[in-house]
């Protein structure tokens, strides 16, 4: 017979087994008509023009940050996406991070040595990520294009 305390601790401890889920793809990520529509319009440009380059890579980032992106150079970007996430939050933030891969293209933002400048103003990543002009106009690009996938979809 078990007794109370013996049953709260493997209670206890069946809480601290870590439960495995599928990790998303970035194939996965990508199966959403907004986020290629998306790409097609507003981000690849008619030939001769130079399209930007994205790298996207499916990452161990800290549990709050869902996505990041990154300029490694003139026309080329890194995307990474939490790998923790399902693949309906990471769709959305995909799009989302595509929307400052636009910014930094089209030099609405614009950051190095430590300094960040929106739409030639300076500013600062001190300021609250609510609060950053970038980051609304992301969320509201998102909001406004951003249409989800049915799971049957993925």
């Amino acid at each position: 017979m078990i007794n109370f305390a013996e049953e709260n601790r493997i209670a206890a401890a069946k809480e601290r087994i870590t439960t495995f889920r599928k990790t998303a793809t970035v194939k996965e990520v990508l199966n959403n008509k907004s986020i290629l529509k998306f790409v097609t319009d507003s981000i690849l440009k008619p030939p001769p023009r130079r399209s930007p380059y994205i790298i996207t890579k499916i990452a161990p980032l800290r549990f709050n940050i869902i996505g990041l992106t990154t300029q490694i150079k003139e026309d080329v970007y890194l995307i990474q996406l939490n790998s923790i996430y399902p693949v309906d939050i990471l769709q959305r933030t995909m799009f989302h991070e595509l929307v400052h891969v636009l910014q930094f293209d089209r030099r609405y933002l614009i950051e190095g040595f430590g300094l960040v400048f929106w739409k030639g103003e300076a500013s600062s990543w001190n300021v609250p990520w609510g609060a950053r002009p970038w980051e609304i106009h992301a969320e509201e690009l998102t909001d406004q294009f951003f249409v989800p996938s049915f799971e049957e979809d993925i």
